[in-house]
């Protein structure tokens, strides 16, 4: 069997009834989408959540292999996490939705982005930030990449790079025609900015004070000391 491949069996039964049985026998129930039509499965809880957190993201294709019980044929496909249910404070899985691509068919997906390479603007003072997580991308199932390398080595304060600008795979396009910025390298707010100068200036006309209150003094005493 290859590795990180799930395993599903076809179910006949449907409902509430038989899905606590299912859960109570250590199983999940399961949905897979697509040309084939809808297709209802069951699938072990334990083995399935172990290969489920080895994935990158619900952006990788993944194979399964599902049997038929009725006449124990079986085919394998590759599929896309659609939807995953967790139980509210167990950690176990309690339903899945798979989706069966068509093989020939373009397809969006958004794949993580990876940042590599250290900012000079970041080692000055600088902050990175990430705008989007994620960038949507159209290719065919089968080259679907797991993710997406974004070097930011040449970024100063105040530089970006923008979604237009992600070099992609071979056979990967962009989806969308908007050029908006995916990371950013931004500086110290200017509140900050603002406080530091008030509290300067501030310090500074404490000083004048107390020089002007000095002079004045010796002026006082001069003149008192000329009435004498």
């Amino acid at each position: 069997m290859v590795q990180n491949q799930l395993v599903a069996s076809i179910r006949k039964t449907r409902g509430k009834s038989a899905n606590h049985k299912l859960r109570q026998a250590g199983k999940i129930p399961a949905t897979l989408y697509g040309p084939r039509g809808n297709i209802l499965l069951e699938m072990t809880e334990e083995s399935t959540r172990h290969i489920l957190e080895k994935m990158t993201g619900m952006h990788e294709l993944v194979p399964i292999t599902v049997t038929d019980p009725s006449n124990q044929e079986n085919w394998t496909a590759k599929v896309l996490l659609r939807e995953v249910q967790k139980h509210p404070y167990k950690h176990k899985l309690i339903h899945l939705d798979f989706w069966e691509l068509p093989e020939t068919k373009p397809q969006v997906v958004r794949i993580p982005v990876h940042v590599t390479g250290e900012s000079p603007g970041v080692k000055s003072g600088g902050v990175l930030q990430m705008v989007v997580r994620e960038i949507p991308v159209s290719c065919l199932p089968a080259d679907i990449p797991s993710k997406l390398v974004v070097d930011v080595s040449q970024l100063e304060v105040g530089d970006s790079i923008k979604i237009q600008e992600v070099e992609l795979p071979e056979k990967v396009s962009h989806s969308t025609e908007e050029n908006y910025a995916i990371i950013s390298i931004v500086g110290r707010a200017p509140e900050e900015e603002e406080e530091v100068e008030e509290i300067e200036g501030e310090e500074g006309e404490e000083g004048e004070g107390e020089e002007g209150t000095e002079k004045d003094t010796e002026g006082d005493t001069k003149e008192e000391e000329t009435k004498e």
